[in-house]
Order: C-alpha cells, then sequence, then structure tokens
C-alpha cells in the first residue's frame, strides 16, 4: 500500500509541472491579447485636428479648400472622383521648388506615406473622404483623413 501511494505521489509532481508550465503559458497568452488590443485601440485615437490640413506649417481648413479652390472630376481605373489638386494646395503653402522635395502625407490615424513631386502633381485631396488619392500609385498610398502634409528633404 505504501508503494501505490509513493508512485501516485511521484506522479503528482509532472502533473504539477505541466499545470505550472499550462498557467504560465496562459498567463502570457492573456498580456499578449490585452496588448494587441491597446496597440489597435491606439490606432483609433485621432492623431491631429481632422477639420483642418496642415501643409509645412500653413493651416487650411476643409471649408475654405471647398471654396478657394476648383473642384474638378478624376478617375482612378474604374473608380470616379471629385477632388481638388494637390499641387494648387502646395503651391499656395509658400514651398519654394516644391518639385525638389518629397512630401509625407500623414492621416488622422497616424498612417503615413512618401512620395515624390510627381506623384503630388498627379494627386488630389477628395474633400468628401478628407483623403488624398494618387492617380499613378496604388490605393495603399492613399491617406484618409488627411492632417497633415510635411517636406522631407532628399538632398539635404
Amino acid at each position: 500500500m505504501y508503494q501505490t501511494f509513493m508512485n501516485a505521489m511521484s506522479m503528482l509532481g509532472p502533473m504539477m509541472d505541466i499545470k505550472r508550465l499550462n498557467l504560465i503559458l496562459g498567463i502570457v497568452a492573456v498580456v499578449i491579447l490585452v496588448t494587441s488590443c491597446v496597440a489597435f485601440a491606439y490606432t483609433l485615437v485621432p492623431q491631429g485636428d481632422t477639420n483642418k490640413i496642415v501643409v509645412n506649417g500653413v493651416d487650411f481648413t476643409w471649408d475654405d479648400i471647398e471654396n478657394d479652390y476648383d473642384i474638378v472630376a478624376f478617375s482612378v481605373g474604374d473608380l470616379d472622383f471629385e477632388g481638388i489638386k494637390l499641387s494648387d494646395i502646395i503651391e499656395n503653402a509658400d514651398i519654394q521648388d516644391h518639385e525638389n522635395y518629397q512630401y509625407k502625407f500623414t492621416g488622422a490615424d497616424g498612417y503615413q506615406k512618401d512620395v515624390d513631386w510627381d506623384d503630388v502633381d498627379t494627386g488630389y485631396i477628395v474633400l468628401e473622404d478628407k483623403k488624398v488619392v494618387f492617380t499613378e500609385q496604388t490605393k495603399s498610398f492613399w491617406v484618409r483623413d488627411l492632417v497633415t502634409i510635411d517636406i522631407v528633404c532628399i538632398n539635404c
């Protein structure tokens, strides 16, 4: 009887180790899940004022853009849009030699894309969606809820 009891007790040792390992793995899984949820929630928090666009330090409200610039129709593939030419806004933001720079477009969610002047020159701001659309780039370059357009120096 004693031998049977000792055999049973010796089997509890490995089982306790397995339970402890499962507990640790469960805690690690919860920490990863909570961290992922926090990171996702952070991307949903607006990172800028969505009532205006700041271009190289110059503020443009959406109402001013709609009233001061010509709205033109354009197409990208089979999609039709109406918007403002990006080059018009860049030229009115006191940027000299604008073709010598790259431009960083940032959305309210923090999403950013850098493009050359050639893309800016063929790009538009769609007022309805507050997004920038580049006719010569893939949709991954389109930035929604646009809040800033910054200059990125190429040869400085």
